[in-house]
């Protein structure tokens, strides 16, 4: 199976502990109250990051996480400020009225877009598929609406900023047909049509196109920085694999698949490592897929000239969609 070898050599490896020095910078975290999310939030206040912005469903759980990471770090968490703001990726207002949120910082450096969900039992969200709402659509409408926000930061202090989007080895696993055969702009509802639908393998399925719209994504904000004669800041936009991790998104799934993951996964700890190394890591890392802390290759697929039409084809229908969410939107790309 393609990817395989590379995925076991990195899970038996520890992803080395970033060390810059975050003074001075503002990064926000989304699904930021357990998990990836949690630890992520963690350790940027260890790197003495000077404002957190902890984006969960609700302020309570923003404030139970900033209870937990200032209890777990104690003194060493002084240096941070959290600010808490309430994000529900089942719900386009809700993404459309945390952007307006972000857009009151006084700096964003970085975007960890860590929030996701693994369902297994189909249900609608938004007229979509769940897991395809959550971790497709709404997180690359969530992209497109920081992107304004994250370079007005780089004129203002002379930063390259970043979106690190949490992705995963099971993108090399799943069958590509599911986004190439559908007709011509239908991808997403087809996907969407109970019928036709395969819950066990959609978690798997939602991180193909995940990968596909980074590397799309990040040719267009390429090519958006290089023709503006006004000089529209650089943003970089990449993908993270923290690996398979002990958290609780796989919560819907067999006490036997359950207890498998416990002996072979990675802590969330660990695995949070890798979001705040996309988080901070440099323009080498545009575009690419990034494990272990490092930069690795993507699949055949997503390296295809088939994968860089059907990125073209679900860009379209996302376009489509987050036009009639907020006009004008995908024209700031």
């Amino acid at each position: 199976m393609p990817g395989v070898t590379q995925f076991l050599r990195g899970q038996v490896t520890t992803p080395p502990l970033p060390t810059v020095d975050c003074t001075g910078r503002t990064i926000l975290v989304t699904g930021a109250n357990s998990g990836l999310g949690l630890e992520a939030a963690k350790l940027l206040a260890q790197l003495n990051c000077s404002t957190i912005v902890l984006a969960c469903r609700t302020l309570a759980k923003g404030e139970k996480a900033q209870e937990l990471i200032e209890s777990a770090l104690g003194r060493n968490s002084r240096k941070s400020q959290f600010i808490l703001f309430e994000l529900d990726l089942g719900s386009f207002q809700s993404v459309v009225a945390f952007s307006e949120r972000c857009k009151n910082l006084p700096r964003l450096d970085a975007a960890i877009l860590n929030a996701g969900v693994s369902e297994v039992e189909f249900s609608l969200t938004e007229g979509y598929e769940t897991t395809i709402t959550v971790n497709v659509i709404s997180t690359f409408l969530l992209t497109t609406l920081l992107v304004p926000t994250l370079r007005r930061s780089a004129i203002k202090y002379n930063i390259t900023p970043t979106i690190a989007i949490v992705g995963s080895a099971v993108h090399f696993w799943t069958n590509e047909k599911a986004l190439t055969d559908p007709p011509e702009g239908q991808i997403l509802k087809t996907l969407s049509n109970p019928k036709k639908t395969d819950m066990p393998g959609r978690y798997f399925l939602s991180k193909l196109p995940v990968m596909l719209l980074i590397k799309h994504l990040a040719s267009m904000l390429t090519k958006s920085a290089k023709a503006d004669p006004t000089g529209k800041p650089f943003v970089i936009i990449n993908n993270v694999a923290p690996g398979l991790c002990n958290t609780n998104l796989m919560r819907g799934q067999s006490a036997a698949v359950q207890t498998v993951l416990g002996v072979v996964s990675r802590s969330a700890e660990h695995g949070a490592r890798t979001l705040v190394h996309g988080a901070v890591a440099g323009k080498e890392s545009h575009g690419q897929y990034l494990s272990e802390c490092q930069i690795k290759p993507y699949s055949k697929f997503v390296k295809s000239a088939e994968g860089d039409k059907t990125a073209q084809r679900l860009w379209d229908e996302l376009s489509a969609i987050y036009e009639n969410v907020k006009p004008g939107c995908t024209r700031e790309l």
